[in-house]
């Protein structure tokens, strides 16, 4: 699967996960709720690293300029 996101987009999905950690911390969700808030932490710390580890797209050598 390719998917391309933009830095504030990986931003935002930092930000998110930030509030999967807080929420964990406080221990005030259902098992079931905190569950599938890791797996989604899991998701997304996967796309964060897939954006991190691809270098940066240079210009298009093919878009007249």
């Amino acid at each position: 699967m390719n998917i391309s996101r933009t830095d504030s987009q990986i931003t935002a999905l930092r930000s998110e996960v930030a509030r999967i950690d807080a929420a964990a911390e406080a221990g005030l969700d259902p098992y079931p709720i905190a569950a599938r808030e890791q797996q989604r932490k899991t998701r997304l710390t996967e796309i964060i690293r897939r954006h991190e580890a691809q270098p940066p797209a240079g210009p298009d050598p093919l878009e007249p300029g």
